[in-house]
């Protein structure tokens, strides 16, 4: 099972995204996304003036992705909100694939750049050897500042466990955290699994794109893969490709 976690940075960077997916579809089994968008274009413009971001994005890549089943973790109450979705090759046969929200703002902030947002997980249990595998789609809080513990990560981090916890099989979770490695709050997601960005010394998941990448203060730590120890990672890698402000992770487990 071949799988790539990718935030894709509301498709600023859409035509190099556009190749990334055409490139690697061939040798990839699920695409896990960030900051995907299915939504009017105009009313999002107007709630992100100078954003750049893509209404279309998720039906951009389903058209590119055509041998692969997309689905969007979309928010009832607010069809502009950015959210995750899954691309699952058609041939890998799908058991349930659901969404839950795991962390509400009391305060949201949902225009220009500066966005403080509910969070949802999205898993996808396929069939994987004849064991149910849970590959779990997450993409964490923002809260404009550093990505160190709060007593909201915290507790999105427990639900997020809760979760996992809850099922049977082998598991997988992956996205962007929006946590540095050393915090309590990835401590308690990576509890029993394999942090494989912690275990291959991973410098960096963040490209040239990124805002702070230059500065030697800002740490250029946000997305993460973790495995159940039942499952052997055959190969995992931060692809090189430049498509987003995040580095495309990939990991083929066996």
């Amino acid at each position: 099972m071949r799988i790539i976690t990718l935030n894709t940075w509301g498709g600023r960077a859409l035509h190099p995204l556009m190749h990334f997916f055409r490139k690697r579809a061939p040798e990839t089994d699920v695409f896990c996304l960030q900051e995907i968008f299915d939504a009017d274009q105009a009313a999002l413009e107007e709630r992100h003036p100078d954003e750049h971001v893509r209404g279309d994005l998720f039906r951009k890549i389903s058209a590119e992705l055509r041998d692969f089943e997309g689905s969007f973790a979309s928010f009832d109450d607010n069809p502009l909100r950015q959210s995750l979705a899954v691309f699952v090759r058609r041939t890998v046969p799908v058991r349930t694939i659901s969404d839950f929200i795991v962390f509400k703002p009391v305060k949201p902030q949902e225009r220009g750049s500066h966005v403080i947002s509910s969070r949802k997980l999205q898993t996808v249990t396929v069939d994987f050897g004849g064991k149910d595998l849970m590959i779990a789609n997450f993409h964490g809080l923002w809260n404009g500042g550093p990505k160190t513990d709060t007593p909201e990560r915290l507790e999105q981090s427990r639900r997020v466990r809760e979760v996992l916890e809850k099922h049977a099989g082998p598991s997988l979770l992956c996205g962007d955290f929006n946590l540095l490695p050393e915090t309590e709050s990835v401590a308690i997601l990576d509890k029993g699994m394999c942090n494989l960005v912690r275990d291959h010394r991973v410098k960096s998941t963040r490209t040239p794109l990124y805002r702070h990448y230059e500065n030697p203060d800002e740490p250029n730590f946000a997305d993460y893969i973790l495995t159940s120890p039942d499952l052997k990672v055959k190969r995992f890698q931060v692809l090189p490709d430049i498509v987003s402000d995040h580095a495309p992770l990939y990991a083929e487990i066996c």
